[in-house]
């Protein structure tokens, strides 16, 4: 038997509230004095929720009676029972916590840690009592600091002043705001189309990990295309709690293509105590390439990994592994209108070029916790339906879920992933130490999480960032993307030199003429805001508050003077009218600048509208 894995997800779980303290600190668990039931994945402020302690956040104004939460610490903990056999071992893997946290288990804490999308993983196996039929109770439990403990900036007596003076601006958060001291998703701290809502809960997977002498982390598979062949490697990152000579048997097989064929190896290595890297090498002749969905198929294949013990074939399983992956090329070639020194901009998948019709995508909810497969492969759809091959993950945003990532696999969707920086206005991100190290955790996780998924064709260092002033940061990313990738391009910032954000339109209330004066050599960022359908306003506006448009539409991020300005013409009279006069504004004005960006094929290389959500 190979690899067993426990899902520790699910309703389980407690959760109790403590005063907030600085980060990181000694445990205060037993502080807590009530506990009431929690779920995981989640977040506090749902379980809240579902306790009936606070009302809905997205209901009316109600976000702002929560704002307590953010003012307290928070404990979550659930109780399990393992059985772990002579020589097994057990890891705890978090996929994502939010944000400040410390781990414990039976009392024993294991560690602190800060970021939100790196993955945690923690041997617990000194802990446990290894014998036939002793079951271990274990207590895991998990310290979350609240929203107003997060990182602050260190500003200058002329920064404070400048953001006291100007507070009003860049939606009340000022020249330099407080956002920027840390890589949590920067849209949760209030943005033009969501609230500030600061979220804090493990809001990805949970999981135990247990095997024998060894522990596949992780693998990288690399690939190249040569004519009619593809060469692949496998670089497998293995921990062994031993010195000792291993058989690693591993197969090859059509994940959603090449029925009935199969490459199959075996080989013996000698491990290291501790970490190993090894290598392991295929030759596959005519595979199926890995396409969009709009010219081919997104075919995939699947590697799987078995590490024995010595001896002969059915020796005893240490561990077991296995990853999708597809093969495809991937290059970037010059626009022909492009000035000299503007980095290439058109897409080549398989040497054809690729005329990008995207879609920016911003996180599915203001909880991320609460979005499942189900909820990605709804909009997947919609996206698919619009005839989008391409998704701009945005970097005011998340690294998305797993489940996100896959499915543009299999729905042969390409991906655009920005790493969580974005607009810090006319401020800069930190450059101290501490920052810094966070940086190069958080981002280095996130090339490992995502860099074998073929539908991932681009990195990009963060939203509109200026390069000049955060050169440091942005040439760190630079590095470690092409330390724990080098196979896609990177893009420093967006936009960077030949790309627009084209918000003349929208922001500075241009004519929609203006779209057709947009000759830049691929348009990432253009559109309109409209309102949503009636029965969505119904929703989250009290009855009262829907029409005419006011305090509650703004306080849900409606831009209502510019809504009006585009409504005007159709002389709405009531709340239908309304919706619907901003709905075909909208529609007209994309209508307008897709258009003319298709006209101009390659020569703009591709448009992304503002925004699928």
């Amino acid at each position: 038997m190979g690899r067993k894995i426990f899902d520790l997800n699910g309703s389980d779980w407690a959760f109790g509230r403590v005063d907030q303290s600085p980060w990181p600190q000694s445990g205060d668990l037993g502080r807590v004095e009530n506990w009431y039931p929690a779920t995981v994945p989640g977040d506090v402020r749902l379980d809240l929720l579902r306790l009936g302690k606070i009302a809905d956040p997205l209901y009316g104004t109600n976000n702002e009676s929560s704002r307590w939460v953010d003012g307290f610490d928070w404990w979550y903990r659930r109780d399990f029972s393992l059985e772990l056999a002579p020589e097994e071992r057990a890891h705890l893997v978090f996929e994502g916590i939010d944000y400040q946290s410390s781990v414990y288990v039976n009392d024993h804490h294991l560690a602190d840690h800060q970021g939100m999308f790196s993955r945690l993983e923690l041997e617990i196996t000194p802990f446990l009592e290894a014998k036939p039929s002793a079951r271990n109770s274990m207590d895991l439990a998990v310290r979350l600091w609240g929203a107003d403990a997060l990182p602050g900036l260190r500003l200058s007596a002329a920064g404070k002043l400048l953001n006291r003076v100007l507070g009003g601006l860049f939606g009340g958060q000022g020249v330099f705001p407080r956002r920027i001291a840390t890589l949590k998703c920067q849209m949760g701290f209030g943005w033009d189309f969501a609230p500030r809502l600061l979220t804090t809960g493990l809001w990805d997977d949970v999981s135990l990990v247990v095997t024998r002498s060894v522990y596949v982390r992780d693998v990288w598979v690399k690939t190249r295309l040569e004519g009619d062949e593809a060469q692949v490697s496998f670089d497998v990152s293995v921990d062994s709690d031993r010195d000792q000579r291993v058989e690693l048997a591993w197969r090859v097989i059509g994940e959603n293509c090449d029925p009935g064929r199969e490459w199959v190896a075996r080989e013996d290595c000698d491990l290291a105590r501790g970490d190993n890297s090894v290598r392991l090498a295929l030759t596959m002749a005519r595979p199926a390439l890995w396409e969009p969905w709009d010219r081919g198929w997104p075919n995939l294949y699947r590697f799987e990994l078995e590490v024995r013990g010595p001896g002969a074939p059915g020796a005893a399983s240490l561990d077991s592994y296995f990853v999708t992956f597809g093969l495809r090329d991937l290059a970037m070639v010059p626009n022909p209108e492009a000035p000299p020194k503007v980095p290439d901009s058109i897409f080549t998948i398989n040497g054809q070029k690729e005329f990008i019709r995207g879609a920016n995508w911003v996180p599915a909810d203001v909880f991320p916790a609460r979005v499942g497969a189900a909820d990605y492969a709804s909009l997947i759809r919609l996206a698919r339906a619009a005839n989008v091959n391409l998704l701009r993950v945005w970097g005011g945003g998340l690294r998305e879920k797993q489940a996100f990532y896959d499915l543009c696999d299999r729905q042969g969707i390409l991906v655009w992933q920005e790493f969580p920086f974005a607009c810090p206005v006319f401020g800069r991100y930190p450059e101290d130490e501490g920052f810094l190290a966070t940086v190069g955790q958080e981002v280095s996780q996130i090339v490992r999480q995502l860099r074998n998924h073929p539908s991932l064709v681009a990195w990009c260092g963060g939203n509109e960032l200026s390069y000049g002033a955060n050169r440091k940061l942005v040439d760190l990313v630079r590095e470690l993307v092409v330390e724990h990738d080098g196979s896609r391009p990177f893009r420093a910032t967006s936009p960077t030199d030949g790309e627009s954000h084209n918000w003349r339109v929208w922001h500075r209330k241009a004519d929609f003429a203006e779209y057709r004066r947009d000759n830049s050599q691929f348009c990432s960022e253009f559109g309109l805001q409209s309102a949503p359908a009636v029965d969505s306003l119904q929703r989250f506006l009290p009855a009262s508050e829907i029409y005419p448009p006011g305090k509650a539409w703004q306080h849900h991020a409606a831009d209502t003077n510019k809504l009006n300005r585009c409504a005007r013409a159709f002389c709405p009279s009531n709340l239908e009218e309304h919706v619907a006069a901003t709905q075909v504004a909208q529609a007209y004005g994309l209508q307008v600048a897709i258009e003319h960006f298709r006209r101009r094929k390659y020569r703009t290389s591709g448009a992304i509208f503002w925004q699928l959500n």
